[in-house]
């Protein structure tokens, strides 16, 4: 048998497996839910600006966690209060997304935190209100501009 007819060697290629997303630290109150009437009759497109990049590997962000509450400042001192609602267990890669879980008639305060890949939280953003008004939603959100919704996808109506 000549060398050159010896079958050839097949190197398979070891693929390190994609990262795992770190789970969003849950808040006090369990992530949302579709439980009460007059929820989800309305909206929330939520933005923030992207965190700064970090030169140390462990601490650059993955994602954002996004927390409200409907008391004032709870979320902004400590978004995994016993007051606070946890909206995506999964970092949101962008920085943009919608809750879709709102009471009618209720006022929350949002935060956002970029997570690490090591599970990290940064701290909290600005803290915003969000008023939401009773009854049923007027508009439509946009099918071409709007963003992702915070749990990966529509509740379910």
């Amino acid at each position: 048998m000549k060398l050159e007819d010896a079958p050839t060697e097949k190197r398979l290629a070891l693929k390190s497996p994609a990262p795992v997303p770190p789970v969003c630290p849950a808040a006090g109150i369990a992530q949302l839910k579709r439980s009460q009437p007059g929820m989800g009759d309305h909206r929330v497109i939520l933005t923030w600006n992207a965190s700064a990049p970090s030169g140390n590997p462990d601490s650059t962000g993955v994602g954002y966690c996004l927390y409200r509450s409907q008391k004032r400042k709870a979320a902004r001192k400590n978004p995994t209060c016993s007051e606070c609602e946890q909206i995506n267990s999964t970092p949101v890669v962008g920085t943009a997304c919608v809750d879709d879980l709102v009471q009618d008639g209720a006022t929350y305060f949002y935060v956002a935190t970029a997570i690490s890949s090591s599970g990290q939280l940064s701290s909290s953003s600005n803290e915003i209100t969000v008023a939401i008004p009773r009854g049923k939603q007027s508009a439509a959100l946009p099918s071409t501009a709007s963003p992702l919704f915070c749990r990966g996808q529509a509740s379910s109506k």
